[in-house]
C-alpha cells in the first residue's frame, strides 16, 4: 500500500453534514463542527501535520504511516475517538467522520495527486458508508464502469471463470509437502487472469465475496479430498463473512460431503477481521475452531494487532507477511521482527509459516529460526490443480 519510507495524506469530513445543517442551523452547525475538529486535533499525533480545509474537512498527513496494518491502528483510534456523542446545549448529537487516505511518499512526490487521490479514497468510502478507504486505482472507477464490474463478477462464479491456484507449503526442515494455499484468479472471457487485488475490493464492496469465498471452500475442499491424509489446504476468508453464521453451515458441508477431517482446512483471515464487531468474529472464529478446522492469522505484522488480540485471537498458526520475510537478511529490524514474532508465536503454542520466501538463504534462515513452515516462489509459483497434482504426484482419484 506505499513504501516503508512514505507518509500517508488524509482527508477527513464529518459525514452527513449537510443534515445537520439543515436540521440544527448555521450556527450550531458551526459549533458542531468545531466539536469535531477538535476531537481530529486528539486523534492526530505531534509529529504529524494538519490542517482545517475551508470545504470544511480536515486535511492531515500522518508521519511515517505508510503500511494497511499502521493505517488501521491510527483508524480504530479516529473510531474510538468518535463513539461517543457530543452534547450540545445538554442534548447528545452523533459526530461521525470519513476518510480517505492516499500515500505521499517522501521524494517529492506531488501533494496535489496524493490530495487527488484520497478525495476520491474518501468519495468511495462515503458511497459504501465506511470510516475510511485508501486509494487504489479501482477508486478511478466511474460509477458506471464499477457497475459493469460488479455484474461480471456476480455471473463468472456460474460461467466457470473463477479458478483455484494452489501454492505448496512445505515443512522448514524437511522441505516436505504438507498443504497448500488455495489462491483465486479470474479468468475472463477474453483470455485474461486477473488478480484478486484487482477485484476483492469491489467483490466484498458489493456482497458478491460471499458466493465467490462458497464456491472456493467447496472447490478447495473437494481437492483436499483427492489428496493424500496428511495434506491440507487454507482458503481465504474475508472480515465480513466471519460475522455470518452461513459460514459454518457451508464449511461442515463441504467436509462432510466429500468425507475430510476437519483439521486438514485452514481458514485464513488477516488482523483486520477485529476492526468491525469483534465479538462476533471471535465467536464464530471459536465455533470453527470448535469444528476442528484451523485458524491461521495471515500477513501478521502488517495489521494493527495488539499483544492482546495475539493472547486472546483463537487460532492456530501465524503467517508472517512477506514484507518482514523478503528484507530479513538485509535489515537488522526486519530480521529481529521475524525472530520475535517466531519466538512469541511457538510461546502461544501457535505454528509459524513465512510466506514470501523467495530464495534459499531466507529459507535456511528461517529453518535455523525455528519457523515451522515456508511458502514462496523458492519453492514454486501458484499452481493450477491439474498441474499441482501431476508436479507433487497428488490427487489419486477416490474409490
Amino acid at each position: 500500500m506505499g513504501s516503508r519510507n512514505g507518509d500517508m495524506l488524509g482527508l477527513v469530513e464529518l459525514t452527513d453534514a449537510q443534515h445537520l445543517l439543515e436540521r440544527h442551523g448555521k450556527s450550531s452547525f458551526k459549533l458542531l463542527r468545531d466539536a469535531c475538529f477538535d476531537r481530529l486535533k486528539d486523534w492526530v499525533r505531534d509529529k504529524d501535520q494538519w490542517r482545517v480545509l475551508d470545504n470544511n474537512r480536515f486535511c492531515v498527513i500522518l508521519k511515517g504511516i505508510s503500511s494497511q496494518g499502521e493505517l488501521e491502528l491510527a483508524a480504530a483510534k479516529l473510531d474510538r475517538l468518535f463513539q461517543e456523542p457530543h452534547y450540545h446545549f445538554g442534548r447528545p448529537v452523533p459526530l461521525d467522520v470519513t476518510a480517505g487516505f492516499a500515500p505521499l511518499k517522501r521524494d517529492g512526490e506531488d501533494l496535489k495527486l496524493a490530495t487527488h487521490r484520497a478525495d476520491l479514497a474518501l468519495r468511495q468510502a462515503r458511497r459504501s458508508s465506511r470510516l475510511f478507504d485508501v486509494y487504489s486505482p479501482q477508486c478511478e472507477m466511474s460509477v458506471d464502469e464499477e457497475r459493469k464490474l460488479v455484474e461480471a463478477l456476480e455471473s463468472a462464479v456460474g460461467r466457470g471463470e473463477m479458478h483455484l491456484y494452489y501454492q505448496p507449503k512445505v515443512h522448514a526442515g524437511y522441505r516436505s509437502l504438507i498443504g497448500a494455499e488455495a489462491l483465486l484468479r479470474w479468468h475472463t472471457p477474453d483470455r485474461q487472469v486477473i488478480m484478486p487485488d484487482k477485484f476483492i475490493g469491489v467483490a466484498e464492496k458489493h456482497d458478491v465475496i460471499k458466493p465467490m469465498t462458497w464456491w472456493a471452500m467447496k472447490s478447495a475442499v473437494a481437492r483436499l479430498a483427492r489428496w493424500p491424509a496428511q495434506l491440507s489446504v487454507s482458503v481465504n476468508v474475508s472480515a465480513p463473512l466471519l460475522k455470518e453464521d452461513e459460514i459454518l453451515s457451508v464449511v461442515s458441508d463441504a467436509l462432510d460431503i466429500h468425507g475430510v477431517a476437519p483439521e486438514r482446512l485452514c481458514l485464513e483471515v488477516t488482523e483486520s477481521v477485529m476492526v468491525d464487531q469483534p465479538d462476533i468474529v471471535l465467536q464464530q472464529l471459536a465455533k470453527l475452531r470448535e469444528m476442528g478446522v484451523k485458524i491461521s492469522l495471515d500477513d501478521f505484522g502488517t495489521g494493527f494487532c495488539s499483544l492482546a488480540y495475539f493472547r486472546d485471537l483463537p487460532v492456530d498458526e501465524i503467517k508472517i507477511d512477506k514484507s518482514f520475510v523478503s528484507r530479513m537478511l538485509v535489515s537488522e529490524k526486519d530480521h529481529a521482527i521475524v525472530k520475535a514474532v517466531i519466538d512469541l508465536a511457538h510461546n502461544f503454542s501457535l505454528k509459524v509459516v513465512a510466506e514470501g520466501v523467495e530464495n534459499m538463504r531466507i529459507a535456511e534462515r528461517l529453518a535455523e529460526m525455528g519457523c515451522d513452515a515456508l511458502q514462496g516462489y523458492v519453492f514454486d509459483r501458484p499452481l493450477l490443480p491439474e498441474e499441482f497434482d501431476r508436479e507433487y504426484g497428488v490427487g489419486a482419484p477416490r474409490h
